[in-house]
């Protein structure tokens, strides 16, 4: 049996379990499907990056945004949304552009930064600009390795759960339909995305259902630590892997 991609049926099983767990892990905690899967799927194979990521990513997304949709503030999103326009043409320009070094590179800095920003707790204030901003950035890391959230996230990071995870959601969301659309205008959406989309699809909902239970004897701060230090290990491990 041949899979998309060229994908054995060992890279195909060991995909599936970490989208499974990633699934999981974003389940409790709103965040972390990218973090986690990011870095290592692009070590499989490049070409999945963001592609699948990004359609596996949009109905998590769309199911917390809709499920708590009156949580969201529209006119302190709207910055982020403009950003993510302006960032995601930016982004598809360095996907075009880099090579699959140098993407496997970038990709492990934008992970790396996003447990850094988590390890030391930084904040970003919340107005407009910063909001833009972050958006922007969120656009191009969107783009380039499938982790946007985490630019959200600093903007977030000291408000109350019911804000954030609706807030964060609707970012994610509006934000995968911008760049999926780029990578279909650009002719960068393939069939066999689309095949890999549909075999993974069971494996991210029924992570995403059984989450509660799968970590029912972990709090959600562990969790949340445990992804931090994830990221740092492996967003280094992929830049020094790549510079050799």
């Amino acid at each position: 049996m041949s899979f998309p991609f060229d994908l054995t049926l060992l890279e195909v099983i060991f995909i599936a379990v970490l989208l499974f767990v990633s699934s999981a892990v974003q389940g409790v905690l709103g965040f972390g499907f990218a973090v986690i899967a990011s870095p290592i799927i692009v070590q499989i194979n490049p070409n999945l990056v963001p592609q699948l990521l990004a359609l596996l990513g949009l109905p998590i997304a769309l199911r917390v945004f809709f499920r708590e949709k009156d949580g969201v503030d529209l006119s302190k999103v709207k910055p982020l949304i403009v950003g993510r326009l302006v960032g995601g043409p930016i982004g598809l320009l360095l996907l075009l552009n880099l090579s699959e070094k140098y993407l496997s590179i970038a990709v492990g800095v934008i992970v790396l930064v996003a447990g850094l920003g988590s390890f030391f707790g930084w904040v970003i204030n919340r107005n407009n600009i910063n909001s833009f901003l972050a958006g922007t950035f969120s656009g191009i890391f969107g783009m380039v390795a499938a982790v946007g959230g985490p630019p959200v996230a600093l903007l977030y990071r000291n408000t109350k759960s019911e804000e954030f995870r609706p807030s964060l959601n609707s970012v994610f969301s509006i934000g995968i339909l911008i760049t999926l659309s780029l990578l279909v205008l650009s002719g960068n959406l393939f069939m066999d995305h689309l095949l890999l989309f549909v075999l993974f699809l069971p494996f991210v909902l029924i992570g995403v259902r059984v989450s509660s239970s799968i970590f029912s004897k972990f709090s959600d701060s562990f969790i949340a630590t445990s992804v931090t230090y994830f990221s740092v290990l492996s967003g280094l491990y992929v830049i020094l892997r790549n510079l050799n």
